[in-house]
């Protein structure tokens, strides 16, 4: 029997088991507007994370995801790193369960979240998640994270859980 989620927007008090969110497209957002810096000049503004991003030096990917409504049948996660996403241009969904000592993920405790551009979501160490996917299309996302600790896809135990976007609206 499949299970079917509803990918709901990346918000820090809903992603905490996860990891962290950094709002960088919105300034005042009180999630995580003590962890950046906003700059600005003559024509353009600027912002940063105040700390580094990763707590290990990390690699930068790109990574092209199909379009949803997607099923989630792997995961993966990495004990030794961080990770970070975020979108290259339209909103990704990301499915995610929390680290656990367990060999796989269980689907019921899946959950999904839109990433929308100009937001980072940074996930803790060991927390399963699968590649992300566009909402509707294909779509480009880059991550950071340490590489060379190699990458075991499991599958989801109770699975696929079927993942949607459904009622999206940008903003």
């Amino acid at each position: 029997m499949t299970i079917s989620i509803s990918a709901v927007p990346v918000r820090e008090a809903d992603f905490s088991a996860y990891g962290t969110v950094h709002s960088m497209a919105t300034p005042g957002a009180p999630e995580s507007e003590a962890r950046l810096v906003r700059s600005s000049g003559l024509g353009w503004t600027d912002v940063y994370t105040a700390a580094p991003l990763l707590g290990t030096n990390g690699s930068l990917g790109f990574t092209l995801g199909e379009g949803g409504p997607f099923d989630t049948v792997k995961m993966e996660r990495h004990p030794e790193t961080q990770e970070a996403l975020f979108c290259a241009a339209k909103p990704i969904v990301l499915a995610v369960a929390a680290p656990t000592d367990a060999a796989r993920p269980k689907a019921g405790d899946i959950r999904a979240f839109i990433i929308e551009p100009g937001t980072v979501v940074v996930m803790h160490k060991g927390t399963w998640h699968d590649a992300c996917r566009g909402i509707d299309e294909p779509t480009h996302y880059y991550w950071m994270a340490t590489c060379g600790f190699g990458s075991v896809w499991v599958d989801v135990e109770g699975g696929p859980v079927h993942v949607t976007a459904a009622g999206y609206s940008h903003g």
